[in-house]
Protein backbone atom coordinates (compact mmCIF):
# COMPACT_ATOMS: atom_id res chain seq x y z
CA UNK A 1 0.00 0.00 0.00
CA UNK A 2 0.81 3.22 -1.39
CA UNK A 3 2.06 6.13 1.63
CA UNK A 4 -0.60 8.18 -0.23
CA UNK A 5 -3.33 5.03 -0.06
CA UNK A 6 -2.38 4.06 3.53
CA UNK A 7 -4.86 5.51 6.22
CA UNK A 8 -3.46 6.85 9.36
CA UNK A 9 -5.12 4.67 12.23
CA UNK A 10 -5.33 4.84 16.09
CA UNK A 11 -3.61 1.70 17.11
CA UNK A 12 -3.42 0.70 20.84
CA UNK A 13 -1.02 -1.65 21.67
CA UNK A 14 -1.41 -3.85 24.53
CA UNK A 15 0.23 -6.57 26.78
CA UNK A 16 0.44 -6.85 30.49
CA UNK A 17 3.31 -8.70 30.65
CA UNK A 18 5.71 -8.10 33.97
CA UNK A 19 8.41 -10.48 31.84
CA UNK A 20 11.14 -9.31 29.55
CA UNK A 21 11.28 -12.05 26.29
CA UNK A 22 10.68 -11.72 22.79
CA UNK A 23 7.01 -10.97 23.21
CA UNK A 24 7.62 -8.23 25.18
CA UNK A 25 10.06 -6.59 23.39
CA UNK A 26 8.05 -7.19 19.86
CA UNK A 27 5.34 -4.56 21.21
CA UNK A 28 7.80 -1.32 21.16
CA UNK A 29 9.46 -2.59 18.13
CA UNK A 30 6.13 -2.86 16.47
CA UNK A 31 4.42 0.25 18.24
CA UNK A 32 7.73 2.83 17.38
CA UNK A 33 7.63 1.14 13.34
CA UNK A 34 3.97 1.90 12.80
CA UNK A 35 4.48 5.09 14.32
CA UNK A 36 7.36 5.58 11.29
CA UNK A 37 4.44 5.10 8.92
CA UNK A 38 2.07 7.75 10.00
CA UNK A 39 -0.22 6.11 12.57
CA UNK A 40 -0.75 7.33 15.77
CA UNK A 41 0.31 4.36 18.89
CA UNK A 42 -0.26 4.62 22.13
CA UNK A 43 1.07 1.12 24.16
CA UNK A 44 -0.93 -0.02 27.30
CA UNK A 45 1.15 -1.87 29.60
CA UNK A 46 1.21 -2.96 33.27
CA UNK A 47 3.12 -0.66 35.53
CA UNK A 48 4.97 -3.54 36.97
CA UNK A 49 6.34 -4.33 33.74
CA UNK A 50 10.03 -4.08 31.54
CA UNK A 51 7.57 -2.95 28.62
CA UNK A 52 7.35 0.57 29.69
CA UNK A 53 10.78 1.36 30.17
CA UNK A 54 11.34 0.35 26.47
CA UNK A 55 8.32 2.20 25.82
CA UNK A 56 9.22 5.20 27.49
CA UNK A 57 13.20 5.29 25.76
CA UNK A 58 11.72 5.18 22.28
CA UNK A 59 9.12 7.90 23.00
CA UNK A 60 6.57 6.13 22.30
CA UNK A 61 3.51 7.41 24.27
CA UNK A 62 2.58 5.00 27.35
CA UNK A 63 -0.41 4.63 29.45
CA UNK A 64 0.55 1.93 32.59
CA UNK A 65 -3.11 0.15 34.10
CA UNK A 66 -3.14 -2.91 36.32
CA UNK A 67 -4.54 -5.32 33.66
CA UNK A 68 -5.08 -8.83 35.27
CA UNK A 69 -6.26 -12.44 34.66
CA UNK A 70 -9.86 -11.57 36.10
CA UNK A 71 -12.32 -9.19 36.25
CA UNK A 72 -10.76 -5.95 38.39
CA UNK A 73 -13.63 -3.11 38.59
CA UNK A 74 -11.09 -0.55 38.95
CA UNK A 75 -8.78 -1.43 36.17
CA UNK A 76 -12.04 -1.81 34.00
CA UNK A 77 -13.10 1.17 34.39
CA UNK A 78 -9.96 3.02 34.10
CA UNK A 79 -9.69 1.05 30.68
CA UNK A 80 -12.97 2.10 29.66
CA UNK A 81 -11.82 6.06 30.55
CA UNK A 82 -8.76 5.37 28.39
CA UNK A 83 -10.28 3.69 25.24
CA UNK A 84 -13.42 6.54 25.60
CA UNK A 85 -10.51 9.13 25.00
CA UNK A 86 -7.84 7.47 22.81
CA UNK A 87 -10.70 6.07 20.31
CA UNK A 88 -8.55 3.32 19.14
CA UNK A 89 -9.32 2.04 15.60
CA UNK A 90 -7.27 -0.82 16.72
CA UNK A 91 -6.88 -2.62 19.79
CA UNK A 92 -3.91 -5.23 19.26
CA UNK A 93 -3.56 -7.45 22.44
CA UNK A 94 -0.04 -9.68 22.58
CA UNK A 95 -1.53 -12.01 25.52
CA UNK A 96 -4.84 -13.81 25.53
CA UNK A 97 -5.31 -13.37 29.65
CA UNK A 98 -5.66 -9.40 28.69
CA UNK A 99 -9.12 -10.44 26.57
CA UNK A 100 -10.85 -11.01 30.35
CA UNK A 101 -10.48 -7.42 30.71
CA UNK A 102 -10.14 -5.16 27.24
CA UNK A 103 -12.75 -7.14 25.65
CA UNK A 104 -15.59 -6.23 28.22
CA UNK A 105 -13.71 -2.27 28.35
CA UNK A 106 -13.93 -2.43 24.38
CA UNK A 107 -17.19 -3.30 23.78
CA UNK A 108 -18.57 -0.86 26.75
CA UNK A 109 -16.17 1.97 25.23
CA UNK A 110 -17.22 1.13 21.80
CA UNK A 111 -14.28 1.80 19.64
CA UNK A 112 -12.21 0.20 17.38
CA UNK A 113 -11.65 -3.33 16.51
CA UNK A 114 -9.65 -6.20 18.40
CA UNK A 115 -6.61 -8.38 17.07
CA UNK A 116 -5.02 -10.94 19.03
CA UNK A 117 -1.03 -11.93 18.45
CA UNK A 118 -0.58 -15.06 19.59
CA UNK A 119 3.38 -15.64 20.74
CA UNK A 120 2.74 -19.19 22.34
CA UNK A 121 0.79 -21.80 22.22
CA UNK A 122 -1.47 -23.52 24.42
CA UNK A 123 -2.79 -27.33 24.93
CA UNK A 124 -6.35 -25.93 26.78
CA UNK A 125 -9.15 -26.30 24.74
CA UNK A 126 -11.58 -23.41 24.95
CA UNK A 127 -14.55 -24.59 24.17
CA UNK A 128 -16.63 -23.64 27.34
CA UNK A 129 -19.45 -20.65 26.98
CA UNK A 130 -17.14 -18.33 28.24
CA UNK A 131 -14.86 -18.34 25.68
CA UNK A 132 -16.98 -19.17 23.05
CA UNK A 133 -18.18 -15.74 24.07
CA UNK A 134 -14.87 -14.25 24.26
CA UNK A 135 -13.50 -15.32 21.08
CA UNK A 136 -15.77 -14.09 18.44
CA UNK A 137 -15.24 -10.72 19.82
CA UNK A 138 -12.07 -10.37 18.39
CA UNK A 139 -11.65 -9.98 14.90
CA UNK A 140 -8.08 -11.10 13.92
CA UNK A 141 -5.74 -13.64 15.25
CA UNK A 142 -2.36 -13.31 14.44
CA UNK A 143 0.32 -16.34 14.74
CA UNK A 144 4.16 -16.18 14.90
CA UNK A 145 4.46 -19.60 13.49
CA UNK A 146 2.39 -22.06 11.54
CA UNK A 147 2.02 -24.42 14.31
CA UNK A 148 0.98 -22.10 16.54
CA UNK A 149 -1.91 -21.05 14.03
CA UNK A 150 -2.71 -24.93 14.00
CA UNK A 151 -2.63 -24.51 17.43
CA UNK A 152 -5.21 -21.75 17.98
CA UNK A 153 -7.52 -23.38 15.01
CA UNK A 154 -7.59 -26.94 17.67
CA UNK A 155 -7.75 -25.73 20.57
CA UNK A 156 -10.09 -22.13 20.75
CA UNK A 157 -13.56 -21.26 18.72
CA UNK A 158 -12.27 -19.62 15.77
CA UNK A 159 -12.82 -19.96 12.45
CA UNK A 160 -9.46 -20.47 10.32
CA UNK A 161 -10.27 -17.79 8.06
CA UNK A 162 -9.69 -15.70 11.31
CA UNK A 163 -6.02 -17.14 11.84
CA UNK A 164 -2.78 -15.18 9.90
CA UNK A 165 0.62 -16.23 10.73
CA UNK A 166 2.84 -13.41 10.15
CA UNK A 167 6.59 -14.42 11.65
CA UNK A 168 8.81 -12.19 14.20
CA UNK A 169 11.45 -10.00 12.03
CA UNK A 170 14.09 -7.68 12.66
CA UNK A 171 15.50 -4.26 11.85
CA UNK A 172 18.33 -5.60 9.87
CA UNK A 173 20.06 -2.65 9.85
CA UNK A 174 21.17 -3.60 13.71
CA UNK A 175 22.07 -6.82 12.20
CA UNK A 176 25.55 -5.62 10.37
CA UNK A 177 28.80 -7.63 11.13
CA UNK A 178 31.27 -4.77 10.66
CA UNK A 179 29.54 -2.13 12.96
CA UNK A 180 30.62 -4.37 15.50
CA UNK A 181 33.76 -4.81 17.46
CA UNK A 182 33.78 -9.00 18.55
CA UNK A 183 37.33 -8.55 19.91
CA UNK A 184 36.13 -5.23 22.11
CA UNK A 185 33.43 -7.61 23.09
CA UNK A 186 35.64 -10.63 24.08
CA UNK A 187 37.95 -8.18 25.91
CA UNK A 188 34.68 -6.70 27.69
CA UNK A 189 33.75 -10.26 28.75
CA UNK A 190 37.40 -11.09 29.69
CA UNK A 191 37.17 -14.10 26.88
CA UNK A 192 40.78 -15.05 25.50
CA UNK A 193 41.30 -13.88 21.53
CA UNK A 194 42.07 -17.86 21.00
CA UNK A 195 39.36 -19.36 22.48
CA UNK A 196 35.95 -20.69 20.13
CA UNK A 197 32.94 -18.79 21.81
CA UNK A 198 29.98 -21.16 21.54
CA UNK A 199 26.51 -19.20 22.99
CA UNK A 200 23.35 -18.89 23.86
CA UNK A 201 21.00 -15.80 24.21
CA UNK A 202 17.45 -15.99 25.77
CA UNK A 203 15.78 -15.82 29.12
CA UNK A 204 16.38 -17.89 32.03
CA UNK A 205 13.81 -20.33 32.02
CA UNK A 206 12.39 -23.70 32.68
CA UNK A 207 11.48 -25.25 29.19
CA UNK A 208 14.42 -23.04 27.71
CA UNK A 209 16.85 -25.57 27.54
CA UNK A 210 19.28 -24.06 29.27
CA UNK A 211 20.30 -27.22 31.37
CA UNK A 212 20.78 -29.33 28.00
CA UNK A 213 23.41 -26.25 26.67
CA UNK A 214 25.27 -26.84 30.07
CA UNK A 215 25.31 -30.77 30.01
CA UNK A 216 26.49 -30.80 26.09
CA UNK A 217 29.37 -28.29 27.35
CA UNK A 218 30.42 -30.75 29.87
CA UNK A 219 30.12 -33.34 27.33
CA UNK A 220 32.34 -31.08 24.46
CA UNK A 221 34.69 -30.29 26.22
CA UNK A 222 35.25 -33.75 27.65
CA UNK A 223 35.42 -34.97 23.72
CA UNK A 224 37.56 -31.86 22.99
CA UNK A 225 40.06 -31.94 25.94
CA UNK A 226 42.76 -29.71 24.16
CA UNK A 227 40.30 -27.13 22.76
CA UNK A 228 40.13 -23.27 23.87
CA UNK A 229 36.61 -22.77 24.93
CA UNK A 230 34.24 -20.50 26.38
CA UNK A 231 30.21 -21.10 26.77
CA UNK A 232 28.33 -18.25 26.79
CA UNK A 233 24.95 -17.91 28.16
CA UNK A 234 23.70 -14.13 27.70
CA UNK A 235 20.14 -13.63 29.91
CA UNK A 236 18.69 -13.04 33.04
CA UNK A 237 15.72 -14.77 34.99
CA UNK A 238 12.32 -14.33 33.94
CA UNK A 239 10.17 -12.89 36.58
CA UNK A 240 9.60 -14.53 39.12
CA UNK A 241 12.39 -17.40 38.42
CA UNK A 242 15.41 -16.23 40.09
CA UNK A 243 15.55 -19.23 42.50
CA UNK A 244 15.79 -21.31 38.79
CA UNK A 245 18.44 -19.25 37.86
CA UNK A 246 20.55 -19.77 41.01
CA UNK A 247 20.07 -23.77 40.57
CA UNK A 248 21.18 -22.98 36.75
CA UNK A 249 24.70 -21.31 38.13
CA UNK A 250 24.80 -24.44 40.55
CA UNK A 251 24.39 -26.69 37.85
CA UNK A 252 27.48 -25.22 35.92
CA UNK A 253 29.69 -25.51 38.70
CA UNK A 254 28.26 -29.27 39.43
CA UNK A 255 29.30 -30.37 36.39
CA UNK A 256 33.05 -28.59 36.49
CA UNK A 257 32.18 -25.97 34.30
CA UNK A 258 32.81 -22.87 36.17
CA UNK A 259 36.05 -21.57 34.22
CA UNK A 260 34.10 -22.27 31.52
CA UNK A 261 31.25 -21.13 31.55
CA UNK A 262 30.06 -17.16 31.39
CA UNK A 263 27.11 -15.44 32.58
CA UNK A 264 26.48 -12.49 31.01
CA UNK A 265 23.00 -11.27 32.71
CA UNK A 266 21.01 -9.45 30.52
CA UNK A 267 22.23 -7.03 27.52
CA UNK A 268 20.73 -4.99 24.95
CA UNK A 269 23.57 -5.32 22.49
CA UNK A 270 22.60 -8.33 21.36
CA UNK A 271 23.94 -8.41 18.10
CA UNK A 272 27.50 -7.27 19.73
CA UNK A 273 27.22 -10.15 21.59
CA UNK A 274 25.88 -12.60 18.80
CA UNK A 275 28.86 -10.89 16.84
CA UNK A 276 31.44 -12.23 19.33
CA UNK A 277 30.25 -15.92 19.00
CA UNK A 278 31.48 -18.36 17.02
CA UNK A 279 28.81 -20.96 16.99
CA UNK A 280 25.24 -20.23 18.61
CA UNK A 281 23.16 -22.56 20.46
CA UNK A 282 19.18 -22.22 20.31
CA UNK A 283 18.36 -25.24 23.22
CA UNK A 284 14.45 -24.33 23.73
CA UNK A 285 12.26 -27.04 24.50
CA UNK A 286 9.33 -25.80 23.42
CA UNK A 287 9.09 -22.11 21.44
CA UNK A 288 6.38 -20.08 19.66
CA UNK A 289 8.84 -18.74 17.37
CA UNK A 290 12.42 -18.16 18.88
CA UNK A 291 13.28 -15.08 18.31
CA UNK A 292 16.90 -15.04 18.98
CA UNK A 293 17.50 -17.87 16.26
CA UNK A 294 16.95 -15.51 13.53
CA UNK A 295 18.74 -13.04 15.55
CA UNK A 296 21.90 -15.23 15.48
CA UNK A 297 21.37 -15.86 11.64
CA UNK A 298 21.07 -12.69 10.66
CA UNK A 299 24.86 -11.86 12.76
CA UNK A 300 25.87 -14.45 10.23
CA UNK A 301 26.40 -16.99 13.05
CA UNK A 302 26.52 -21.06 12.54
CA UNK A 303 23.36 -22.34 14.43
CA UNK A 304 22.00 -25.22 16.21
CA UNK A 305 18.96 -25.46 16.96
CA UNK A 306 16.13 -27.58 17.85
CA UNK A 307 13.67 -29.36 15.55
CA UNK A 308 10.18 -28.38 16.90
CA UNK A 309 7.47 -25.83 16.74
CA UNK A 310 7.77 -22.39 15.77
CA UNK A 311 11.79 -23.58 14.78
CA UNK A 312 10.14 -25.56 11.85
CA UNK A 313 9.26 -22.13 9.92
CA UNK A 314 13.29 -20.79 10.68
CA UNK A 315 15.49 -23.50 9.51
CA UNK A 316 16.52 -25.74 7.44
CA UNK A 317 18.53 -29.08 8.45
CA UNK A 318 21.81 -29.30 7.07
CA UNK A 319 21.18 -25.44 4.71
CA UNK A 320 20.68 -22.64 7.48
CA UNK A 321 21.71 -24.63 10.73
CA UNK A 322 22.14 -28.10 11.95
CA UNK A 323 18.82 -29.50 14.63
CA UNK A 324 18.43 -31.78 16.91
CA UNK A 325 15.41 -33.29 18.77
CA UNK A 326 13.99 -31.38 21.82
CA UNK A 327 15.87 -32.52 24.99
CA UNK A 328 18.55 -35.10 22.66
CA UNK A 329 21.30 -33.60 24.41
CA UNK A 330 23.37 -36.53 22.28
CA UNK A 331 22.01 -34.67 19.77
CA UNK A 332 22.98 -31.74 20.71
CA UNK A 333 26.84 -32.54 21.13
CA UNK A 334 26.96 -34.13 18.07
CA UNK A 335 25.46 -31.56 15.88
CA UNK A 336 27.97 -28.79 17.30
CA UNK A 337 31.01 -31.60 17.42
CA UNK A 338 30.42 -31.05 13.56
CA UNK A 339 30.32 -27.48 13.31
CA UNK A 340 33.54 -27.18 15.82
CA UNK A 341 35.60 -29.78 13.09
CA UNK A 342 34.18 -28.62 9.91
CA UNK A 343 35.07 -24.69 9.22
CA UNK A 344 34.01 -24.69 5.38
CA UNK A 345 30.34 -26.21 6.66
CA UNK A 346 29.84 -23.68 9.34
CA UNK A 347 31.01 -20.92 7.57
CA UNK A 348 28.39 -22.26 4.90
CA UNK A 349 25.74 -22.56 7.21
CA UNK A 350 26.24 -18.97 8.96
CA UNK A 351 26.27 -17.86 5.29
CA UNK A 352 23.60 -19.28 3.95
CA UNK A 353 21.42 -18.50 6.91
CA UNK A 354 21.82 -15.17 6.99
CA UNK A 355 20.83 -14.80 3.19
CA UNK A 356 17.58 -16.86 4.45
CA UNK A 357 16.83 -14.03 7.56
CA UNK A 358 17.42 -11.10 5.44
CA UNK A 359 15.12 -12.58 2.70
CA UNK A 360 12.01 -13.60 5.11
CA UNK A 361 11.96 -11.88 7.99
CA UNK A 362 12.25 -8.20 7.26
CA UNK A 363 11.02 -5.90 9.98
CA UNK A 364 9.15 -3.39 7.39
CA UNK A 365 7.41 -6.96 5.34
CA UNK A 366 6.35 -7.70 8.83
CA UNK A 367 4.78 -4.27 9.16
CA UNK A 368 2.90 -4.39 6.28
CA UNK A 369 1.36 -7.55 7.14
CA UNK A 370 0.47 -6.61 10.27
CA UNK A 371 -1.00 -3.66 8.77
CA UNK A 372 -2.50 -5.22 6.04
CA UNK A 373 -4.63 -6.67 8.93
CA UNK A 374 -5.50 -3.94 10.59
CA UNK A 375 -7.02 -2.26 7.17
CA UNK A 376 -8.38 -5.40 5.75
CA UNK A 377 -10.69 -5.67 9.42
CA UNK A 378 -11.22 -1.97 9.09
CA UNK A 379 -12.80 -2.70 5.79
CA UNK A 380 -10.40 0.14 4.50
Amino acid sequence: MDVEERPSLRILQVCSSLAWGGTEMHVPILAEKLISRGHTVHALVHPDGAISDETLLRAIPTQTISIGAYFNPLSSYLLIHFLRWFKPDIVHLHLSRDLWQMVPAFRIAGYGKIILTKHVGSYVRKFDPLHAWLYPRVARIITVSDILNRNVIDTCPVEPGRVTTIHHALDMTRYIRDEYDAEHVRRELNIPTDHFVIGTVGRISPGKGVEDFLTAAREICNRLPDKKMMFLIVGSASFGEEAYFKEIKQKAQSLGLGKTVLFAGFRKDVPALLNAMDLFIFPSRAEGFGATLIEAMAMQVACVSTWSDGTLDTIEEGKTGLTYSPGDVDGLTDAVMTLIQDAPLRRRIAETGQAHVRSHFDLDIMTQRVEQVYTEELGF
